[in-house]
């Protein structure tokens, strides 16, 4: 039994240091993966863009505006429930240079695509993990960094990689208005109904993460509802509540059991008189 106990760790160790993306988490630098088709919206005067979907959510960084890794690349990453780093994975990886010329993969092949529509191969977009983070080296350090990363649930921590402004728009048909419902940490300087969409703006954003927390809007017609059937509940329980101690009230009077003798004496008590 020692011997197989002995095994099994030293998989796991091996696993681990071989960046396992089975036990630690997704093959950030999967060619096909970021060969994925993907609309980003590059026009934005904001640091950092990011539209939250049901399964995922897309981000265009200003990368001139980063504040990790070296002067040619940037750390993508987030923190799980330990608060351990684990590297985002990423999907439908571009780079987007101030011309418009754009650096993404093709195929499975870093490719540059000109305005004109001719392309060429290029080596300027690679990407490499550690346990921690997916490392991106950059063509350039001015440009927009765009990518897709899935997610799950209602609720998203964001790590932010640039500093300065903020736009983050939540899924469609969501919102994060009513604590109790939801949260956004830190609280953001503006909202705009934009569509079907709530989008939440920070003009300069002083956190290491941004945490969100929304609700459907459905939910808030069962709420409500919830509510409303409580209260009705709470107001029946009242009345109930009253009435027997109404009913309480005549029994002991009936019974003889509320006269106040007090009140009828008419002077001294006996044998005090």
């Amino acid at each position: 039994m020692n011997r197989r106990l002995l095994a099994a760790v030293a998989l796991v160790v091996v696993l681990a240091l071989a960046g396992c993306s089975t036990i630690l988490g997704p093959d950030v630098d999967d060619p096909e993966a970021l060969s994925e088709d993907a609309d980003y919206d590059f026009d934005t005067d904001r640091n950092a863009s990011i539209e939250i979907n049901r399964n995922n959510y897309t981000a265009v960084y200003d990368v001139s505006a980063k504040t990790t890794g070296d002067n040619d690349t940037i750390e993508l990453y987030r923190t799980d429930a330990f608060a351990i780093e684990r590297p985002l994975e990423l999907r439908g990886l571009q780079f987007r240079y101030p011309n418009g010329t754009m650096v993404r993969y093709v195929d499975g092949e870093q490719t540059r695509v000109y305005p004109n529509g001719t392309t060429e191969p290029t080596d300027e977009l690679a990407v490499d993990s550690t346990r921690q983070r997916a490392i991106v080296h950059l063509p350039h350090d001015e440009g927009q960094l765009a990518f897709t990363t899935p997610k799950n649930g209602k609720r998203l921590a964001i790590e932010t990689v640039v500093e300065g402004d903020y736009e983050i728009a939540l899924p469609p048909n969501t919102d994060a208005s009513i604590p109790l419902l939801s949260q956004v940490r830190p609280a953001a300087d503006d909202r705009q109904q934009v569509g079907d969409r709530v989008e939440l703006y920070w003009d300069n954003l002083d956190s290491s993460v941004v945490v969100l927390r929304w609700y459907l809007d459905r939910d808030i017609w069962l709420f409500g509802g919830l509510a409303a059937i409580a209260s009705v509940i709470g107001a029946i329980g009242a009345v109930y509540y009253y009435f027997q101690i109404q009913q309480a009230k005549e029994l002991r009077e009936e019974e003889g059991l509320d006269v106040d003798y007090d009140d009828d004496r008419e002077g001294p008590p006996p044998g005090m008189r």
